[in-house]
């Protein structure tokens, strides 16, 4: 019997690449004098260099974090690789920018600073729901006991959640850059299953990561449910549900 839904955050709930898009272009909309897809590529392509520049990208990686979360971030959190990052994020921030101005001819640091902050601000403002995902949670909610799984630096998470208010309907909130691990390890499903006092077999993994939301868990014995949107599966695996959107979870639940 299915007595839990564990739940990934990030395009299972809320949208994440549209929502930087939307941040992206109000940023770029406070320079209209420069190329807003050559200023938007630059930005993108400066982030990805200085990832891999980062204290611990390998880490970073693990825990399921990249670029575009890195421009928001401030790296909160106790984890001791966080103090380091916090030394280290403004500069890789600002540099970013000041590249990206670079790339278009324009070196000016005050601006890059404004754009900086601009792009945390509008980010952060952007927190849209996946189609249906708003409804379909308060259904689930009233329904199951819900715990979320999401990969992630602690403050960016966290923002999104208390944003939304999805805080409440949810017993236990794992986020990988609080607990050091991340999706698919392993670990971090066991945290959430000793937290909530719940067994395998109790409980489902919702998201749209083929091996870290739907095949991971399935080797501890929960069930995977992939949301698709449409994609193909990209190995012969077989979760124990695919689905296009959350949207669709309750009335399938509601027939098993």
């Amino acid at each position: 019997m299915i007595t839990t839904i564990l739940l990934d955050l990030d395009d299972t709930i809320l949208t994440d690449d549209p929502a930087s898009e939307i941040a992206f272009a109000k940023t770029a909309a406070l320079v209209p004098h420069l190329d807003e897809h050559q200023l938007i590529t630059a930005a993108k392509d400066a982030a990805n260099r200085g990832f891999l520049e980062s204290p611990f990208p390998e880490w970073l990686i693990e825990i399921g974090t990249g670029p575009l979360e890195l421009l928001r971030a401030r790296f909160e959190g106790d984890h001791p690789n966080w103090a380091i990052m916090r030394e280290w994020g403004p500069g890789y921030r600002l540099r970013t920018w000041q590249q990206a101005l670079a790339a278009s001819g324009v070196g000016d640091d005050d601006l890059a600073a404004q754009l900086d902050a601009s792009f945390e601000r509008e980010r952060g403002e952007a927190n849209p729901y996946c189609d249906g995902a708003e409804a379909a949670l308060a259904e689930l909610a009233d329904n199951y006991r819900l715990g979320m799984v999401t990969n992630g630096i602690p403050d960016v998470q966290w923002h999104k959640i208390r944003a939304t208010g999805i805080a409440p309907m949810f017993d236990v909130i794992a986020v990988s850059g609080e607990v050091g691990y991340g999706k698919p390890d392993p670990k971090i499903y066991g945290w959430v299953m000793e937290q909530m006092g719940i067994a395998p077999e109790e409980a489902i993994m919702v998201g749209d990561n083929w091996r870290r939301d739907a095949i991971g868990p399935q080797e501890l014995g929960i069930r995977g449910v992939w949301i698709s949107m449409g994609r193909p599966a990209p190995d012969d695996r077989q979760p124990w549900l695919v689905i296009e959107s959350l949207a669709e979870l309750p009335a399938i639940l509601g027939r098993k």
